[in-house]
């Protein structure tokens, strides 16, 4: 639904601040993603410390510190955060972040303190954390981002988070060539193995990268983490050494989310020198790591059918033009219609399905999150979000097939000719979506404009005298 309705979306998108009005079409303007330095060069005061109570059950005071496990030191004329690692503890940002890229610097002291002494230095970066910290370490609830002798970017549990991986259990056979190794013999940990099987974590393993390029003692690396809807990547020397998804804990019976929260550096019995911190805010995946991004759904187990069955009696149609279905296969004829499924709203979910353009370039879309639309099929236009079908080497990018139309253009459409089958997953979570168009990311981003957050789920049918056929449309709510 492109080149005919370029004057309305003009009209209807004019109103919000962060949109600009293009020659061509409606485009909308990415906000910006400017890096900020977290350590302003002279003190903490931008931070709290919290350190670990003596017996481990007291409250803890933020920013009691006697000993100075935190401090700010000037080192060759620099400034430096150092970390004493006397006790366990963190610097906590007072700034809460949702999806964010992170950097610093570390390099490690000398000193080494009580029941890591012997063992590998030890601290991390842990991000999205929230609630109170645990007195006995000083840390919130998060995922981790492990800084540790041979085990850079490992994830570890975190006041019971789990996360869910691509990779192995680490077995006496690939031990060898792993480069961390367990700490006792009750260790039974996971070796990230990216396209591997998907394991999920339980609060007493830990995810470890299958190599090691720290480099050697005394000098500096550089570390960044990068969260997006869901997707914690890890990188170490500008390589990405781990992948995970869906970071979550669980609160009575249920399992929430790890969405966003506040960053803390941690001491942990190793002396350790920070420079350099910073984060930007992430509107969708970095383009070079689309490739590493996980789906939070691995397999096709819980997935509603939505054409076939008992839900076929719940869609309706709205406005002109109708869909015919046959053996499982919708097809939509003259238009410009919405045929919409009324069995239930839907708010955090993935939806998979297939659709088949008879035609280059032969229109159409699904319509996301939209209010029960009545006979007007411009409700889902004005409030929903519509994954783009359509052509795949546009005039305009926002009308390549998997782009979020008009808002923001797909990488590529990654399509096969006309006449054969595409595979899509379209991922719906708080105001981050994704697309994946035959098995590839193509489409990363954050909707700043934050229409709604639940709604139906609709085919298009578009009267362009070309033909477009659906089939296998299934979802599955993520919580």
């Amino acid at each position: 639904m492109k080149r005919s309705i370029n004057g309305l979306f003009s009209l209807l998108l004019a109103a919000l601040p962060c949109l600009t009005i293009g020659a061509a079409d409606s485009k909308y303007v990415v906000p910006t993603s400017e890096w900020k330095s977290l350590f302003n060069g002279r003190d903490l005061s931008n931070w709290d410390k919290f350190l670990a109570t003596p017996k481990g059950n007291e409250p803890l005071v933020a920013n009691v510190d006697p000993r100075n496990v935190f401090s700010v030191k000037t080192v060759d004329g620099e400034p430096l955060i150092h970390v004493s690692g006397e006790s366990y503890g963190a610097i906590t940002t007072q700034e809460e972040f949702s999806n964010v890229h992170i950097r610093l610097q570390f390099k490690w002291g000398v000193n080494r303190w009580g029941g890591r002494k012997h063992v590998g230095r030890d601290t991390g970066i842990l991000y999205n954390g929230i609630g109170k910290p645990n007195p006995r370490t000083g840390w919130l609830l998060s995922v981790e981002n492990n800084i540790m002798e041979k085990g850079v970017g490992q994830w570890w549990s975190v006041n019971g988070a789990i996360i869910d991986t691509e990779g192995e259990w680490i077995t006496a056979e690939n031990e060898l060539y792993v480069p961390y190794k367990k700490e006792g013999a009750g260790e039974r940990n996971i070796v990230w193995r990216r396209g591997g099987p998907r394991i999920t974590t339980t609060s007493g393993n830990g995810i470890t990268p299958p190599f090691d390029v720290e480099e050697v003692f005394g000098n500096w690396n550089t570390v960044e983490v990068v969260f997006w809807g869901a997707q914690c990547i890890h990188i170490l020397k500008g390589q990405v050494n781990l992948v995970a998804v869906n970071p979550r804990y669980k609160k009575g019976d249920r399992w929430h989310p790890l969405t966003h929260g506040r960053i803390q550096l941690q001491s942990e019995d190793a002396e350790v020198f920070y420079r350099k911190v910073e984060a930007r805010p992430l509107y969708g995946l970095p383009l070079e790591l689309l490739g590493y991004a996980l789906s939070p759904v691995a397999t096709e187990e819980g997935f509603i059918p939505l054409l076939t069955g008992e839900a076929l009696k719940d869609w309706k149609q709205a406005g002109a033009g109708k869909f015919s279905h046959v053996d499982g296969v919708a097809e939509g004829q003259g238009g410009m219609g919405l045929w919409w499924y009324s069995g239930r709203a839907f708010t955090n979910f993935v939806l998979r399905g297939e659709f088949l353009q008879e035609q280059e370039i032969a229109d159409s879309g699904v319509f996301i999150r939209f209010p029960d639309p009545g006979n007007d099929p411009w409700s889902a236009v004005r409030q929903g979000h519509e994954m783009e079908i359509g052509d795949a080497h546009p005039e305009n990018a926002t009308w390549r097939t998997g782009s979020i139309y008009p808002f923001h253009a797909s990488v590529k459409a990654n399509t096969k000719p006309a006449g054969q089958w595409n595979t899509y997953e379209l991922v719906a979570r708080g105001h981050d979506y994704s697309v994946r168009i035959n098995g590839e990311m193509v489409n990363t981003w954050t909707d700043t404009t934050q229409r709604s957050l639940s709604g139906f789920i609709g085919l298009q049918n578009y009267d362009d005298k070309k033909t477009v056929r659906h089939r296998s449309l299934r979802v599955k709510e993520l919580w």
